[in-house]
């Protein structure tokens, strides 16, 4: 009689391997498929950035088209369709039903996916929840038809299940669309697609949008800028982020003959007097082979590596967006809410993270059309997606919450927490290995470099917001004083004119040594023949000036101005004018007309005017030219500052000039990091 199995072989013979594309299947929640109307955005959003890269790959400017139809209460169809370079008849099958199958894990740049689970995921979640296959239709350049499949994937073995192979004409030269029925609800919120593709608009103003809603609505996000991003190059590994595993997998599949080759040409940052280092110091020969070294010699090897003054990691493998276009972006989508000030955008130079690149950037907008008695917005981003969930588990809204906002000008009760008041936060991250707190890719986990950077970078940009308020509140003071005397002293000139029996006299000298300000005051005037901007520039100073005036108006709106007199340099794209004023004697004043199209939708704020030539203390309606212009002044202006110094030194006066934000924020950058 056979012997009854012990308890363990009974154990024993439970096990087996589980699939990992099964464990996903019982813990989608990991991935965000935890509830239908988060389920929704993330299948939205995973398609969507496998759009984008394939784009920016293929160098072709992207355009994605985001359509959400109702099949059902509880179903939606949601279908993606992009103008990439399209996918291989052979990929298409593994690239969308297959978990942890793609061309970026193991590539060391920054990309927007990298792990090869998202677009699968939400194949397998439409293929649980509706038991509906996926529809990918894609079409190379080089074929004449596109292929259409349909398929699911098989949890048990991780692996694509194709139903149908077709071929049919497209009417595109190339490109992909993805077609997934789902269990999912839509809501416009603060958490939806609307949301989500409205972000990717500020942050990829290279990329059009189109967001079709379930009830017909169609949303377009143009594009703000015809320029692609810097394509983020790959990198060698970096071994202050290498861990001993990893090392030991470097060394068995390197393809260098001698480990003195390994460490020059396998390892980025290694230089030849650190290879003779690292071999001293670990009691290696240069001649070795990489695969003989094991156990305690690896941990010297790498121990050693640790030890050596390295250079740093290249950021060439980042793909930062940019000062100018963090602006622009910001201006593209926020202008119907016509915020008053864009602080200019910060870009901390990058940095290194256990090995890795990473950088941080900060936009910032107050005022306008934002809410007042509210908590200000904060837009997160990492490698320029946009994170919409789980914000109070970030590290990004930790830095915002951890800074005293009340010493730059806004609400904060008790010094931390969320600030209050009409103003708008955005702050990206950028980096070839995002520490993420799960899968899911919807928070930064918190880290004390990454914390370190973006604690600096808000402090940057929150002395440009407290820079603004004070110059606003100083110019408020000025405006209404000024205010003051236009109203009352005419009719006191008048009556006491009266009184003495003599005419009233020319005030304008009079005001002139009270306020000694150059006003720049802006009107509308709607015409039937078009919209007309009138600008006054009064020279309400004891001297003589010559300045130069420059205008900045959305480049859409641009397009259609006409200029009166015709400005002396314009930059269409950027809609950006100057003028070199003439000489504007004391009491003096000039006039510049802009005319736009009749039933324009323009407004005085779409008008942002800044003034070279004198100290923004003295100057109403305009704010001092930006130092990121980059504008050569013309030597008129160089020569009257230089005249205006000589003649204040001259009479013992303080001298005016243009304050050098640069050098300041230098100063206090530096300050901060010590």
């Amino acid at each position: 009689m056979p012997k009854a199995p012990t308890i363990a072989q009974q154990l024993a013979a439970k096990q087996r391997e589980i699939s990992v594309a099964e464990f996903f299947e019982r813990n989608r929640q990991i991935l965000g498929f935890d509830n239908p109307q988060r389920a929704l955005l993330t299948t939205v959003k995973e398609a969507v950035d496998n759009s984008i890269d394939s784009c920016e790959e293929a160098s072709v400017l992207p355009e994605v088209q985001v359509e959400i139809s109702k099949e059902t209460d509880e179903r939606l169809k949601v279908a993606v369709t992009d103008n990439g370079p399209g996918i291989l008849r052979r990929e298409i099958p593994n690239v969308f039903a297959r978990l942890l199958y793609g061309s970026r894990f193991h590539a060391n740049r920054q990309a927007r996916g990298q792990q090869g689970i998202g677009i699968s995921a939400a194949v397998l979640y439409a293929n649980l929840t509706t038991a509906r296959p996926a529809r990918i239709v894609s079409k190379v350049e080089e074929e004449e038809a596109a292929h259409v499949l349909e398929l699911f994937l098989d949890t048990q073995k991780n692996l694509p299940r194709v139903t149908l192979d077709d071929l049919e004409l497209w009417d595109r030269p190339h490109g992909t669309r993805v077609e997934l029925v789902l269990k999912a609800r839509y809501v416009r919120a603060r958490q939806s697609p609307y949301e989500y593709l409205r972000g990717t608009a500020i942050v990829n103003p290279h990329v059009r949008l189109v967001l079709v809603e379930p009830d017909g609505t169609r949303v377009t996000f143009e594009r703000a800028s015809s320029e692609l991003p810097p394509v983020s190059k790959e990198t060698l590994p970096h071994p202050y982020g290498l861990e001993l595993g990893e090392l030991g997998y470097l060394l068995k599949g390197t393809r260098r003959p001698t480990l003195g080759e390994f460490l020059a040409k396998d390892l980025q940052g290694v230089s030849a007097r650190a290879v003779r280092e690292v071999l001293d110091t670990s009691r290696r020969k240069a001649s070795e082979k990489p695969a003989s070294i094991q156990g305690e010699e690896q941990e010297r090897l790498l121990a050693a590596l640790h030890g050596v003054s390295l250079v740093a990691p290249s950021a060439d493998c980042l793909s930062p967006i940019g000062s100018m276009l963090i602006k622009r972006g910001l201006r593209n989508v926020l202008g119907e809410l016509r915020p008053e000030f864009y602080a200019p955008p910060i870009s901390r130079p990058p940095k290194v993270r256990g090995g890795f690149p990473f950088m941080v950037e900060v936009g910032l907008v107050y005022g306008g059309g934002l809410p007042v008695d509210q908590p200000v917005q904060i837009l997160r981003f990492a490698n320029r997606v946009p994170l919409l969930f789980q914000q109070g588990a970030c590290a990004i809204t930790n830095a915002i919450s951890t800074m005293d906002w009340r010493r730059y000008g806004l609400d904060q009760k008790g010094g931390s927490g969320i600030p209050s008041g009409p103003a708008l936060v955005l702050v990206h991250v950028a980096s070839t290995k995002i520490p993420f707190t799960s899968e899911a890719k919807e928070a930064i986990a918190e880290d004390p470099e990454i914390d370190k950077e973006l604690t600096l970078a808000l402090q940057a940009s929150a002395r440009h917001l407290k820079t603004h308020l004070s110059r606003m509140s100083r110019r408020s003071f000025a405006s209404d004083k000024f205010e003051i005397i236009l109203r009352i002293l005419p009719k006191l000139a008048e009556k006491t004119s009266g009184l003495v029996g003599k005419p009233v006299p020319d005030l304008t000298p009079v005001i002139t040594r009270i306020m000694d300000v150059v006003n720049v005051d802006t009107q509308i005037a709607k015409e039937p023949s078009g919209v007309r901007v009138p600008v006054t520039v009064t020279n309400y100073t004891p001297r003589a000036r010559v300045l130069e005036l420059f205008v900045e108006i959305p480049p859409d709106v641009f397009a259609t101005a006409t200029f009166d007199p015709a400005p002396e340099g314009s930059e269409t794209e950027l809609g950006r004018a100057w003028w070199t004023l003439p000489k504007l004697l004391p009491n003096g004043k000039t006039e510049i007309s802009v005319t736009f199209p009749a039933k324009s939708d323009i407004d005085a704020s779409d008008f942002d005017w800044y003034v070279a030539g004198i100290d923004e203390a003295h100057v109403l309606g305009a704010d001092p030219l930006p130092g990121d212009w980059d504008v050569r002044l013309p030597r008129t202006i160089v020569e009257a500052a230089e005249a205006a110094a000589q003649e204040a030194a001259a009479t013992g006066e303080t001298p005016e000039g243009e304050v050098d934000y640069d050098a300041a924020e230098t100063g206090a950058r530096a300050s901060e990091e010590e």
